[in-house]
């Protein structure tokens, strides 16, 4: 079942990037491989599940902490979790915790 949930949420995140055309105007957006980016970092810790382990169960990390908190926990860590503040990129910590803050 939680198998299921981690892949539904992954095919979410890739259909969403599908169609997006910009402007030619504008500076690409920075993609993001979110997905890999909680396997290099996260899966350790939180299970390929995000069921925990090492670290605290975050299926439904959203219910308890927003985006802002999210981020603030990644950079400075905490409650045993060290800090990301300079492993990940900026673009990369913002589309981590915005879909960590969708998890609900």
């Amino acid at each position: 079942m939680k198998l299921k949930l981690f892949s539904v949420i992954v095919l979410a995140l890739v259909l969403s990037a599908c169609g997006n055309k910009q402007n030619e105007s504008q500076p690409a957006a920075v993609k993001v491989d979110v997905p890999k980016l909680y396997q290099n970092f996260c899966i350790s810790c939180h299970g390929n599940q995000l069921q925990g382990g090492q670290g605290p169960n975050i299926q439904k990390v959203g219910e308890r902490l927003d985006e802002a908190e999210i981020i603030k926990r990644i950079q400075k860590g905490g409650g045993g979790m060290p800090p990301f503040q300079v492993t990940m990129k900026e673009e990369e910590l913002k589309a981590l915790a915005s879909w960590l803050a969708g998890l609900k």
